[in-house]
């Protein structure tokens, strides 16, 4: 059943091809009628007229069925028009070469089949309709050869032409597909982009505020504790806790800031942008967490090994994660962290002995664990986590190094 533009486009040939058989009917009317024209047979040139319309209204709804016409029609009109004599003008090839080029075109015929049908159908005209459905009458007098070749090439031309012009089409069309692809294709890698940006900005968000506001806490919940016998600890905590939580605030800043266009590079709130923490930051995070109240034994080599930004990155956000996992779900006052060093391989181990507190411990519970797998992911490496064989709690981080 032909779709609603199909069958716009078939009203769209007809109206055109309207317009042409009117005009070249109007032209015909008012050359014979200004008394300066004086053709043979009228009639032809307005059977001629007719068949050009014809190509033209079938041109996208059937132009296979326009040359089958044409090639058989159109010649027996010339019994009728002309007495079959052989073809008057050149101008009455014109329904050829058009309805070739049509047909070929529109892809209804091959290029040979087209050309070859064609020319046997001008063949017609060239010789006479009517001395070749009676032979006994002779072919008197003989086509002109230089006249039959030119227009026999003007067919094959116009044929070639048309299978020139759909190979063009089918290649533009192709490549406006391909196109349209490639869109689709680069919109799901932004998206992807987009969300990949988001989950490590929401990542990063994670573990700078678990890390320094669970470290505030402790520290404040430690003087809370103490602090009606020994009351200088509420002035030593509150001269920590308002470092740590500027420290917070300037971490923070720094991965919220690239969510901002524009910025200039000095940012937009004054504070100055930090690079993201290494390896070597490693102790700074241990003395953070021991100051806030947790006792953390490190077994870290003598000199922190040379490895990439990533993997540096994934040791430091394991262990600030594990040790602030120690702080909320434990009820250990101690915990060890152990970095080893072998060859093509870092290890972080992060342990503490328990016991959990009651319904705070799960390997599923929460974020913390999530994020440190996919930040071990992002470089390479595995996270492990689960209860130790002797008890307590362990995390373990294997990143590859060069």
């Amino acid at each position: 059943m032909p779709t609603p533009a199909r069958r716009h486009a078939a009203v769209q040939d007809g109206l055109v091809a309207l317009a042409v058989l009117g005009a070249w009917t109007l032209a015909v009317a008012l050359l014979v009628g200004s008394g300066y024209w004086h053709p043979r047979s009228p009639g032809s040139y307005l059977w001629t007229g007719l068949w050009l319309a014809v190509p033209i209204a079938l041109r996208r709804s059937g132009p296979g069925v326009a040359l089958a016409l044409t090639l058989t029609a159109y010649p027996l009109g010339y019994l009728v028009t002309t007495d079959g004599v052989p073809l008057l003008a050149e101008i009455h090839a014109a329904p050829y070469v058009l309805a070739a080029y049509v047909a070929t075109r529109g892809g209804a015929v091959r290029p040979v089949p087209a050309g070859a049908a064609a020319a046997a159908s001008l063949a017609v005209l060239l010789l006479g309709t009517h001395r070749l459905l009676h032979p006994a009458g002779g072919l008197w007098p003989p086509p002109d050869p230089s006249r039959s070749v030119l227009l026999l090439l003007l067919v094959a031309a116009a044929t070639a032409l048309g299978a020139v012009v759909a190979r063009l089409s089918a290649t533009a069309r192709s490549l406006e597909e391909r196109n349209a692809e490639l869109r689709a294709l680069q919109e799901v890698r932004t998206r992807a982009a987009v969300q990949a940006e988001r989950t490590r900005i929401a990542r990063e968000l994670h573990d700078v505020v678990a890390h320094h506001v669970t470290a505030i806490v402790v520290r404040a919940q430690a003087a809370d504790r103490v602090g009606g016998e020994r009351p200088e600890e509420y002035r030593d905590a509150v001269r920590w806790i308002a470092p740590a939580g500027k420290e917070a605030l300037a971490s923070m800043r720094s991965v919220v800031r690239v969510l901002r266009d524009g910025e200039p590079a000095g940012g937009g709130d004054g504070a100055p942008r930090a690079p993201l923490p290494g390896l070597a930051d490693l102790p700074a995070v241990l003395d953070r967490v021991r100051d806030a109240g947790l006792a953390v034994d490190a077994d870290l080599p003598p000199v922190l090994p040379a490895c990439p930004p990533a993997a540096g990155l994934a040791v430091v956000r394991v262990a600030q994660e594990a040790l602030t996992n120690v702080s909320v779900h434990s009820d250990a006052t101690r915990a060890r962290v152990a970095l080893a060093a072998a060859p093509g391989v870092l290890t972080l181990r992060v342990e503490d002995p328990g016991p959990a507190r009651a319904g705070t411990r799960g390997p599923d519970g929460g974020h913390g664990l999530l994020h440190m797998r996919e930040r071990a992911a992002a470089c390479g490496g595995h996270v492990t986590a689960g209860p130790a064989p002797g008890g307590g709690w362990a995390v373990t981080l294997e990143v590859p190094v060069p």
